[in-house]
């Protein structure tokens, strides 16, 4: 039976893990590579067969500084077949999955890269996205995108809410290990946080020390309901809190609070707090969006949630503290522009219901999750030089419907040329 998990950036909604039986695991063979050898730095883990994919490959990155990434034990993986890709649910921070689309080598259009959001995995992403409404039958982007004759590819992190520069490097890598048996330059497709892991590469907005510099490896950037200019959800909604405390729905979404009265008593509730280590990626897309949307004054223990401090039911540390542990992501992203020659389209959602979700984000214009204004968000991204404008497109979707309604496998399938 399918288990019920938060979701999402902000875990504003539920999601239903894929219930295909576990692959089994198959001794990793020598990668059959173009230039004979793994690249240099990458050591194959294992291969495992797939029901959706032609095959799903774990890799190590040996050559990169990782920090070890603590994660709640139930934002751990779910997924039967992803858990087997990882030889495990708790996969080291080094290594990440490769996910090859069954026609990789006989179709011979665009190579594409598929880039998954927070608190997801290529398997519930682009092949069965509709199990978030009951329904896994209905095919998503992998499918639509062969049948056009492109070769698909997939990324799958190790944290649900790992560092967005860690999951730069799995995809730097993942491009590497796929240029040496496809040639061609990649289209990225990327939903919601992976809209912005796929822009980090391309911008090259990279730590210092040892990490992957853009390559010029990519001929578009196509991104879908990516927060690019961050998103608040955590703060301005606060009534959520009390569900995220709870036992069963403590794990995929961080709280805004650290402190919570419950039933007569204060509860530390740190470690399923924004402000813990466990959900470094949710630091890093903050951005308080206030001063434009106003936040409820109705809302519980309002004032204090946003700016920190005791209030008559929680205690919070305030929106600045958690944007300033994420080392002021969204600021510094923003003087990193795409380069001018590449072509881009991001794609932002209009519709603010969604099902089985009882409160969306409806503060502001938005697709129940993300403000339209983040998504369609352009002007970090245009490098002084660029001649082509970014395109920007706005549809009729949330945050879930956008990434596989028959519409929209129409629209992505068609901006890959």
């Amino acid at each position: 039976m399918n288990s019920i998990v938060n979701a999402g950036e902000t875990g504003a909604f539920t999601q239903l893990s894929a219930s295909a039986p576990a692959a089994a695991a198959v001794p990793a063979p020598e990668p059959v590579l173009e230039k004979g050898r793994a690249p240099a730095g990458l050591r194959l883990v294992r291969s495992i067969q797939s029901k959706y994919w032609e095959r799903i490959e774990c890799w190590q990155d040996t050559a990169r500084p990782f920090a070890l990434e603590p994660m709640l034990e139930k934002s751990r993986h779910e997924t039967p077949e992803i858990i087997s890709a990882f030889g495990g649910n708790k996969p080291a921070t080094s290594n990440f999955l490769l996910h090859y689309g069954p026609k990789w080598k006989t179709n011979t259009g665009k190579i594409v890269m598929l880039v998954h959001g927070a608190s997801d995995n290529a398997n519930r992403a682009w092949a069965t996205p509709a199990i978030l409404l009951g329904d896994a039958s209905k095919p998503g982007l992998l499918k639509a995108l062969e049948d056009k004759g492109h070769r698909v590819f997939a990324v799958t992190f190790p944290h649900k809410h790992g560092n967005l520069f860690y999951e730069a490097q799995y995809l730097a890598d993942a491009l590497e290990i796929v240029s040496s048996q496809a040639r061609g330059g990649a289209t990225l497709v990327g939903h919601s946080a992976g809209g912005l892991v796929a822009r980090m590469y391309v911008s090259n907005f990279v730590p210092a020390g040892n990490w992957t510099h853009y390559r010029g490896d990519v001929e578009r950037l196509i991104t879908i309901a990516a927060p690019h200019r961050g998103q608040d959800f955590a703060f301005r909604h606060p009534e959520f809190n009390y569900y995220f405390m709870k036992d069963e729905l403590a794990a995929n979404a961080p709280m805004s609070w650290d402190k919570v009265l419950a039933y007569g008593m204060w509860k530390d509730t740190f470690e399923f707090s924004i402000y813990s280590d466990n959900f470094p990626m949710q630091q890093q897309v903050l951005y308080n969006w206030t001063g434009r949307f106003p936040m409820k004054p109705t809302a519980p223990d309002s004032y204090t949630t946003l700016h920190g401090g005791q209030g008559l039911m929680s205690h919070s540390l305030g929106i600045d503290n958690a944007i300033a542990r994420g080392g002021n992501f969204m600021n510094a992203f923003r003087g990193f522009p795409v380069p001018a020659e590449l072509p881009v389209t991001v794609i932002a959602g209009t519709r603010q219901d969604i099902e089985n979700v009882p409160q969306t984000e409806k503060d502001g214009p938005s697709d129940g999750l993300v403000f339209v204004e983040s998504a369609g968000h352009t002007a970090d991204l245009t490098h002084p030089a660029r001649k082509e404008p970014i395109q920007k497109l706005l549809v009729n979707e949330n945050h879930v419907t956008i990434t596989f309604s028959p519409e929209m496998l129409k629209l992505v399938t068609g901006l890959v040329k």
